[in-house]
């Protein structure tokens, strides 16, 4: 999906996913359209001439640095300008101009920022017409520009700056990358705050009939934070939605039966004082909590303390949340670029940090049980004897984690990559037990149809759906 600021939404009259060749072509003459901090105009990038290819290859590495040093925005390619202000149509063709410009882009800029490209074709004529090349502001700033032709040719730091662009001095480079590096400090700060939020209301609220209550929580912080205007219509745009959204995968009904407002946040609700309760807490700036209790399989004896847990079920519940809190952050909250994510698996609610060092806790339930502390949670698979499980790990564990970083396309887009991104993290979070890997889904996101037990026929309606690959001995 083309990042795609509201402000050129306004001025072409749609997304950049969906804009027009008209739309474009309308701009020529328009003052309100000239070269601006977030918009760029070329015309012919040549493709004949080797100097003069070399030249419109590094100029457009140089634009799409500009932009994920600054606040992001849009190059399009195809359109002439006189003053800043677009003039003519000119129709590039399209034959290996996307393949060539992101191969000249990946060799120049470091390190490659997020672009995606759109080829916007003339009515009358498939094969030519305008290219975007829509750039979001990146985290991972400062990107520098280099010459391959020039050996000894070095680094420059470019950034927008109006219609035009200027080179980073030496302090500036330096405080771009100190940014960089406190940004990810500051990232990580918010996840675990929200993190411990999201286990503290899950407390709240358990059910205080049963445990151990095991529970699973899913946190999303992205990169580029969005900026969720929260007022009347939009939450009543949010209870419409939810009443019709199928959160979990393979799933068939609406997940959520509740929805509220609290700081900065919505909140979706179902089954809440009950074993079966789920939640999300879908923040204004993007960032999002999910939490689930997991199936607990009972103790065996009084004197058993281990925990038991179907590890397909963590997977399943893991891609759903994924999917539904980045499809928040990017198409609710409009963050953008990647994310850092974290799952976390705990033997009962009531055990994490954020819960169980609580003065006023100490004496309720479950800590006037002096025996509820030796919970831990014990990974286990199905068998293929329908109904039957057996350990998978070689280790028992009151806390777990599983943490990565992930693009918010991949996540929202569905299918395969997000099969990947959600193999990646529960690979993460078994290693705890002793497991290097899940068995469900492979690194690559192919689905391994064999190891999900009593979960498949759900889950097989979301792999055809969804197209995803099964693996080659599956």
């Amino acid at each position: 999906m083309l990042y795609s600021p509201r402000r050129l939404e306004v001025l072409l009259g749609a997304p950049l996913d969906l804009v027009t060749y008209d739309q474009i072509a309308a701009l020529v003459g328009n003052a309100d359209a000239r070269e601006a901090e977030d918009l760029d105009y070329k015309g012919a990038i040549p493709g004949g001439d080797k100097e003069k290819t070399e030249k419109g290859n590094h100029d457009t590495a140089i634009d799409v640095a500009t932009f994920a040093n600054h606040i992001g925005g849009l190059i399009v390619v195809g359109m002439a300008d006189v003053g800043d202000i677009p003039s003519k149509v000119l129709d590039v063709p399209f034959r290996g101009l996307q393949s060539r410009l992101r191969n000249a882009i990946a060799a120049r800029v470091h390190p490659m920022p997020r672009f995606e490209m759109r080829s916007v074709a003339h009515p009358d004529d498939p094969d030519k017409g305008f290219l975007l090349i829509s750039a979001p502001p990146s985290s991972l700033a400062p990107h520098a520009v280099s010459i391959p032709s020039q050996k000894e040719g070095g680094l420059r730091w470019p950034r927008r700056h109006g219609a035009d662009k200027v080179w980073l001095a030496e302090s500036e480079i330096a405080a771009a990358y100190r940014r960089r590096v406190m940004a990810a400090t500051d990232q990580a700060d918010r996840l675990l705050e929200l993190e411990n939020d999201a286990v503290l209301a899950a407390a709240v609220t358990s059910a205080r009939h049963q445990y151990p209550l095991p529970l699973l929580v899913v946190t999303l912080v992205p990169d580029l934070p969005g900026d969720l205007l929260l007022d009347g219509l939009k939450v009543r745009a949010f209870e419409e939605a939810t009443r019709q959204e199928v959160v979990m995968v393979g799933g068939t009904i609406a997940t959520f039966e509740t929805v509220s407002v609290a700081h900065r946040r919505l909140v979706a609700e179902v089954g809440a004082n009950t074993p079966f309760a789920v939640r999300a807490q879908l923040y204004t700036d993007g960032a999002a909590t999910f939490t689930v209790h997991p199936t607990a399989i009972a103790p065996a004896g009084s004197d058993n303390y281990t925990v038991r847990v179907l590890d397909a079920e963590i997977v399943s519940r893991a891609a759903s949340a994924l999917r539904y809190l980045a499809r928040h952050a990017r198409d609710r909250a409009a963050a953008g670029g990647a994310a850092l994510v974290r799952i976390m698996l705990v033997a009962d609610t009531h055990l994490h940090p954020a819960v169980s060092p609580q003065p006023e806790l100490e004496s309720l339930w479950p800590f006037d049980n002096p025996d509820f502390v030796r919970y831990r949670i014990d990974l286990n698979t199905t068998t293929k004897i329908v109904g039957a499980e057996r350990p998978l790990g070689t280790r028992v564990s009151r806390l777990a984690f599983g943490e990565s970083v992930v693009w918010l396309d991949d996540l929202a887009d569905d299918g395969q990559p997000l099969a990947r991104a959600t193999a990646q993290l529960a690979g993460d979070l078994f290693q705890t037990y002793g497991v290097p890997e899940n068995q469900q889904i492979r690194r690559d996101g192919t689905i391994n149809v064999h190891a999900w037990g009593g979960h498949w026929e759900t889950i097989k309606q979301w792999v055809q759906a969804c197209d995803i690959p099964l693996a080659d001995d599956a």
